[in-house]
């Protein structure tokens, strides 16, 4: 008993220990992205052609996030049960990367943005980095190397703060986030596996991966798509400016939901090696500290918005700080369920991912985008949004109540 008691003490530790280096790893690169990049293009191009760029980011990472995030995941869930492959999951993402082109082309054409075609073809570039960077962090996640982790987004933030001058230097703004992207993955090819052959082409094995990693690519649009909707939908029925906004008013409780990428690197990390089922105290855990994580975290976000805000964004605080309680809970909702949902990814079928996603998109478009067309008005669009995260999040305790049910009943 006392060796199970200090095991599980060693166990919580090196999980927290884990947690903080993964956490400040994204965070940093997450700081320097949103309060020192960010803030540059907005006193440089002004609200609405800063509106204009984070409409294009939307789009950007809609695609990107939703393959790399896809077979990163799939990876770390394969390996839960079996050895993985690089070539799998290399050639996935260099598919990804010929098919992005004409997509992307077709986006830059149709998206209401004007572009010159050098600023076309830096946001192309951009969006494949970027897809190859969300990838590319596997290569820590897979050994539990949590330190290295930190180091890879140590390496893109110190790209991204040469690209802040990059940008003041060519007026190009793609180019502020290129060096960061080239940074991570240039560590990763000179240190790390991932991208080296390690096996032959196996069409079986292949078919497998590709079947799980289509499903995870296909959730995470979904998902990508409503968690870019604000931009989206403001960008389209609104204007730039409500973009900008928006986007200020819930920086916060977006950063906070940032972290729900890191954090789920540890959780599935571990869980990976966990073989223990569902239950019905673990679900109830669950409940209980997201709920309270809800409450502390919007609390927290309000405060520190009415602090960094008016440091970083003085000219718009007087505009966007009516919408700092509102904004920023829809955000925190939106991350403690994203943990719920690497927890489902685990033990429950890969398709809950689909179902939950499904559902957060129809009740985003069913409610979000006609309150946006018919009332144009931001307090509308900030309730409807945060009615549609909760629902999300009631839909994946739901599911995850009903596995846990099923277990005790066998």
């Amino acid at each position: 008993e006392v060796r199970m008691e200090i095991s599980m003490k060693e166990k919580i530790k090196a999980l927290l220990t884990d947690s903080m280096w993964s956490i400040a790893g994204l965070m940093l690169m997450n700081v320097v992205v949103q309060f020192l990049v960010y803030p540059v293009w907005n006193n440089h191009l002004g609200s609405e052609e800063y509106g204009n760029i984070l409409y294009l980011i939307s789009i950007m990472n809609i695609i990107a996030i939703s393959v790399g995030s896809a077979c990163n995941y799939a990876r770390m869930t394969e390996s839960a049960t079996k050895d993985t492959w690089n070539i799998n999951y290399n050639i996935i993402l260099m598919a990804s990367s010929v098919i992005v082109i004409p997509v992307m082309l077709i986006i830059v054409k149709f998206c209401g943005v004007p572009m010159t075609v050098t600023e076309a073809v830096t946001f192309l570039i951009l969006t494949i980095l970027t897809m190859w960077r969300f990838y590319a962090d596997v290569e820590y996640r897979l050994h539990l190397n949590y330190k290295g982790y930190f180091l890879y987004y140590l390496f893109i933030s110190i790209g991204y703060l040469i690209g802040i001058v990059l940008f003041k230097v060519t007026g190009m703004w793609a180019l502020a986030l290129i060096p960061g992207e080239i940074a991570g993955l240039i560590m990763v090819f000179a240190k790390g596996s991932v991208f080296k052959k390690d096996t032959e082409f196996s069409k079986e094995s292949f078919k497998e991966v590709f079947k799980v990693v289509i499903v995870l690519i296909i959730t995470d649009i979904i998902s990508n798509i409503v968690f870019n909707g604000d931009r989206l939908v403001l960008k389209i029925f609104i204007d730039g400016t409500a973009v900008t906004v928006y986007y200020i008013a819930s920086l916060l409780g977006k950063t906070v939901s940032l972290i729900s990428t890191p954090l789920n690197s540890v959780i599935i990390g571990y869980l990976a090696k966990y073989k223990g089922n569902l239950n019905l105290k673990f679900m109830n855990l669950v409940t209980v500290f997201s709920l309270a994580a809800v409450v502390i975290g919007t609390l927290l976000c309000t405060i520190a918005s009415h602090i960094l805000i008016y440091i970083l964004y003085p000219q718009n605080y007087h505009e966007v700080k009516q919408f700092f309680i509102i904004a920023n809970m829809a955000q925190v909702f939106y991350f403690v369920t994203n943990v719920i949902t690497v927890i489902l990814l685990r033990f429950s079928k890969a398709r809950y991912q689909l179902y939950i996603n499904v559902v957060y998109a129809a009740a985003f478009c069913a409610i979000c985008i006609p309150v946006t067309l018919y009332l144009a008005d931001m307090w509308a669009f900030c309730i409807a949004l945060l009615v549609v995260c909760i629902l999300r999040m009631a839909v994946s305790l739901f599911l995850g109540y009903k596995d846990a049910l099923a277990q005790s009943q066998k």
